[in-house]
């Protein structure tokens, strides 16, 4: 029926999303700790240490910074992060903590917003979600979509939507995305950092102000063949998920992506921004950090407040 269809998709939309924001803010594409053996000299005693640090980065080559950078970030468990991503039908802004250890975890708040085109009543259902909390506990994510009336109702009084990327093979409307399940093996944010060191045209841009802060600005274009490459090193990222996600990128017509990172003195990211052409139209993303270390704790929602996503889909058939 019209009703089961619009809730069908306004949830699937919302899991798309959660699914894409969850890759993008773990950066599960690239690989992590690949920046080898590349150390920076620490800065002199006294003075401002930060602007020392930009000095040093300064004085390396535009690789050599980024490696420095990545392998600061790989030793870093968490951070506050805050992601806006857009596509072509859809966009969604992202808010919270996330720990990159051995076992994923996120405490976030998200929102979404359907784009130009998009289907009016799934539109309105994606408003009707409003900000939803969305955690992850290693490969098991929890979305509270109780928020529309519409899927409340489908979730007979439950607030919250289970969903383990182990599975996401076995959803027909998540398929082309199964490749993400390895997620929790690539939760370090300097996959970025490193698959942006595969570009051959990576270069410092210059010294920027960015968000408050003094940092340096690169850039570089990654090809698809080489973002896959850093992807196959180090992530546990079978060949299928590779092939998969090859697949679904040529099927997207994507064929490279731009990175800009900007640094701070403490060899940190400041912030990373993304873009690419798909045949839909533009995908981009920006990814803000700050608080490196802060402390992340993730409960799962009570067992009896959450439905499997799998099996709202199935009650919604017909």
């Amino acid at each position: 029926m019209q009703r089961k269809r619009v809730v069908s998709e306004v949830a699937a939309a919302a899991v798309l999303m959660a699914v894409a924001v969850t890759s993008t803010a773990c950066s599960s594409s690239g690989t992590a700790g690949s920046s080898g053996d590349i150390g920076k000299p620490a800065a002199a005693p006294g003075g401002d240490a930060r602007a020392q640090g930009l000095t040093l980065l300064a004085k390396m080559t535009a690789p050599q910074a980024v490696a420095v950078s990545s392998k600061a970030v790989s030793s870093k468990q968490s951070a506050k992060v805050h992601l806006t991503l857009t596509m072509p039908t859809l966009s969604e802004t992202l808010d919270g903590t996330v720990g990159f250890g051995a076992a994923l975890k996120m405490d976030t708040t998200m929102s979404m917003k359907a784009g130009t085109g998009s289907d009016p009543q799934v539109a309105a259902g994606l408003s009707q979600m409003g900000t939803m909390g969305v955690r992850m506990l290693d490969s098991v994510a929890y979305m509270e979509m109780g928020k529309n009336p519409q899927i409340a109702a489908a979730l007979q009084g439950k607030t919250w939507v289970k969903l383990d990327f182990a599975n996401l093979d076995q959803i027909p409307a998540l398929k082309s995305m199964s490749f993400v399940k390895d997620v929790t093996k690539n939760t370090n944010p300097a996959a970025k950092l490193d698959t942006l060191l595969a570009a051959p045209d990576l270069k410092m841009v210059g010294t920027e102000q960015h968000n408050g802060v003094q940092t340096l600005h690169y850039s570089g274009t990654v090809s698809l063949d080489d973002m896959l490459k850093a992807s196959a090193a180090g992530t546990g990222m079978t060949q299928q998920d590779l092939d998969d996600a090859r697949t679904a990128m040529q099927k997207a017509g994507v064929t490279k992506t731009g990175y800009d990172v900007w640094v701070d003195g403490g060899d940190l990211p400041v912030e990373v921004k993304f873009s690419e052409d798909t045949s839909a139209g533009a995908v981009s993303g920006d990814l803000t950090y700050s608080d490196w270390g802060t402390p992340v704790s993730v409960t799962a929602p009570p067992a009896d407040q959450t439905v499997d996503f799998v099996k709202l889909m199935n009650g919604l058939k017909g």
